[in-house]
Formats: structure tokens, sequence, C-alpha cells
């Protein structure tokens, strides 16, 4: 199996670039960071079956699809995964790399783009007073500082979505709320007074999600077979 390098290869190309501007409500100073990176590793030796069970364990933990990326023995796997999901690494590694960055679920991250965009980089959606773009579907009056082009980078609409997501986070009490004050604001949703649309939108995420992680699990237990007996 390609080791952790070669990822981390790619993510060198796709992640040499910034933006300045922060969502409403967060530190306008705040910026999509460069990255640069001088890590490799001693190639990933050929697994033996009997030591699946370990992956066998973690696809039992809370948030398997992050624990296995974490992992040298999976992470290929769970890259190539994510990589057929989207149909892009450009679309994919990023996502991927940002949200472990900032310990997020996977399936949460993937559910919500698919939701917002079915991934796709240049989706555009016209409001009546602004206009949402990009992968995470960043909104115009939100993102005020952003430009055009960096709506349409990959990375940077990625960290940018990101980071909100985990603004949201911080201010509710559970992900299926953050998300709601993602696509509806904090205001309304705390007032009690989330759109029907909203709602709608949360229960869409929380359906793709439950089948997203079920045809993960299935193809772990594909590529990691392993007897216990």
């Amino acid at each position: 199996m390609t080791n952790r390098f070669l990822t981390l290869y790619l993510m060198v190309l796709l992640l040499g670039c910034s933006s300045t501007g922060a969502p409403e409500e967060r530190d306008p100073a705040r910026e999509a960071p460069r990255f640069r990176f001088f890590w490799q590793s001693d190639p990933v030796q050929q697994e033996l079956p009997s030591s699946f069970a370990t992956v066998h364990n973690l696809l039992e933990s809370e948030r398997p699809m992050l624990a296995l990326y974490r992992e040298d023995l999976t992470h290929q796997a769970v890259t190539d995964f994510f990589v057929h999901l989207t149909g892009d690494p450009a679309t994919a590694l990023p996502m991927l790399y940002y949200a472990e960055k900032a310990d997020l679920s996977l399936s949460l991250i993937f559910s919500l783009v698919w939701v917002e965009s079915r991934f796709s980089p240049v989706a555009v959606n016209e409001n009546a007073t602004s206009i949402d773009r990009g992968l995470f579907q960043l909104n115009s009056l939100t993102f005020r500082h952003l430009s055009e082009e960096d709506f349409f980078d990959i990375p940077v609409n990625t960290w940018h979505g990101i980071d909100f997501l985990l603004w949201c986070l911080s201010h509710t009490d559970s992900e299926y709320q953050a998300v709601a004050v993602y696509n509806a604001g904090l205001t309304r949703v705390r007032a009690g007074r989330t759109p029907a649309s909203t709602l709608v939108y949360v229960e869409r995420i929380r359906e793709y999600r439950r089948s997203l992680e079920k045809r993960f699990r299935q193809y772990i237990l594909n590529e990691f077979p392993f007897d216990a007996a």
C-alpha cells in the first residue's frame, strides 16, 4: 500500500495558497495559513491479515473514519475511499487534511459538502442579496473579504468552511445544531426560528451521513478482512 508520504506530497501541490478575511463574528485578521511539509517516514511494511484486528477495533470507535485516516496501515485506503467519493483528489485531499487538523468527523464534513455543493468546487447559488460559492458554499456577505478567486480555490474555500463550522460547533450543543447554524445563522437558530428549509437541510445531511458511514464500513471490511476465530 502506498505510504503517507505520497499523499502529503500531493498536499504540498494543493495547499500552497492563502487568503484574507473571515466570517462575521470572527476575528477578521485570521487568514488561511500557508503550509510547508518536511515530513517523511519509512515505507509501511506489508501487513498480514492477523494484524487487521486493530483496524476492526478502530472501526468500532466513535469516529472510525478519522481514526483510520490517522493510522499508517489504513491511511491510503481511507484516502482512496474519499477520492473515489468526490471524484477528484484535488477536492478530497484538502478536505481530509483540514478536517483532520480540526479534529472533526470526516463523515460530517463530507456529508455537509455533498449537501452544499455535490462536491463541486465551482458550484454557485444566487440568493436575493448574496451569492454562495464553492465546495462549502461560502456566502458573499459572511465572507465579504474573500475575492472571487478565493471562493473557487479549493484549499482556501475548504479552510474557511471548516473554520466556520468550528465556530458554529463552539456556539451550539451538537453537530446537527451546528450545521443548522451553518445554514441559517446563529440568531435565528437560537431564537427558535429555524426555517423549515434548514430542517430539511439538516435531515439530508443526517441521511447522507448514515449512508456514507455504512458504505465506508463495508469498504474497510473488504479491504482489511479479519477472522477473529
